[in-house]
């Protein structure tokens, strides 16, 4: 049996144009796939564009353009920027396409059956530009993030049971010390953890850009919930056809830069835990790039 190996880029997110910061996450990725298929593991490389959420459908307003229109053009500028560098990748996930849609309900459907969604009220402070729930107080108050301010969120929401996997991810980072790279990552992933996790809402209705939570329609799924899905569903996760979900999930390498290390080693190895689904190898978060 051939050896065979995944690696992914996050999905870039399509309120603005791309910059060096894309690039370099995926050309160290391609760098890596190359490699591997020298070597001769069977790889695939998957890379595309996060194309919902509060954010797109504001940019787009101000752009006088549809959030349609709006995440077409700029996901089209990605991936041509990729071509005319030559890049690798094996496919180019959109999560606007049908197959992503079907495929992030089908995650949801599986966390809910296992008892792991409820529905409830949430009163707190948003920010828009990091789609992030966060901990400041009153109306306007800073994003402990980015800075900027954030917004009251008053509203019926569909929350994920985050709290129930404290225990369980903090004996993943300590059985897998390779889970989450470096190890200065790791120590913050490990610190947020042992800090205490609060259920998290997974849902929005005050808007409507994004797919709907099954068989609640005037709900849609939180931004990174459905942008996180792409890894699976890019394979077929959720869609008639699985063998390339079969063949190359987990996968092997989740590259990310630092700003995302929450969503990516809490969020989503706890929501694979409660959809029942394998875990991936291992995520390197990678610092940034800084000109003077």
């Amino acid at each position: 049996m051939s050896k065979k190996f995944y690696i992914t880029t996050p999905i870039y997110y399509v309120n603005a144009r791309p910059h060096i910061g894309h690039a370099y996450t995926t050309i160290a990725c391609d760098t890596i796939a190359r490699r591997q298929r020298m070597l001769g593991a069977e790889t695939f490389f998957l890379t595309g564009t996060d194309e919902h959420g509060q954010k797109i459908e504001r940019a787009a307003q101000a752009a006088g353009k549809t959030p349609q229109q709006l995440t077409d053009e700029v996901s089209a500028e990605f991936r041509a920027l990729w071509d005319r560098m030559g890049l690798t990748y094996d496919d180019y996930i959109r999560t606007t396409s049908d197959k992503h849609k079907r495929g992030v309900q089908e995650l949801v459907r599986r966390i809910r059956d296992n008892g792991y969604i409820y529905k409830g009220h949430y009163t707190g402070q948003y920010c828009v530009f990091d789609e992030l729930y966060v901990d400041a107080v009153g109306p306007g108050a800073p994003c402990p993030e980015c800075g900027r301010p954030t917004e009251t969120v008053e509203e019926e929401n569909y929350f994920f049971k985050l709290s129930a996997f404290q225990d369980k991810l903090l004996k993943l980072y300590t059985e897998q010390p390779d889970f989450v790279r470096p190890e200065t990552r790791r120590n913050e992933v490990m610190s947020f953890v042992r800090s205490g996790l609060r259920d998290l809402s997974i849902s929005r209705s005050t808007f409507a850009w994004g797919i709907p939570v099954p068989d609640d329609p005037k709900h849609v799924i939180y931004v990174w919930l459905d942008a996180l899905a792409n890894y699976v569903t890019a394979l077929g996760f959720g869609s008639p056809d699985t063998t390339l979900y079969d063949k190359f999930w987990p996968a092997d390498l989740h590259m990310i830069g630092k700003e995302i290390v929450r969503f990516h080693c809490v969020y989503w190895p706890a929501f694979l835990m409660a959809a029942g689904l394998p875990l991936p190898h291992g995520i390197m978060a990678h610092g940034w790039l800084l000109f003077e």
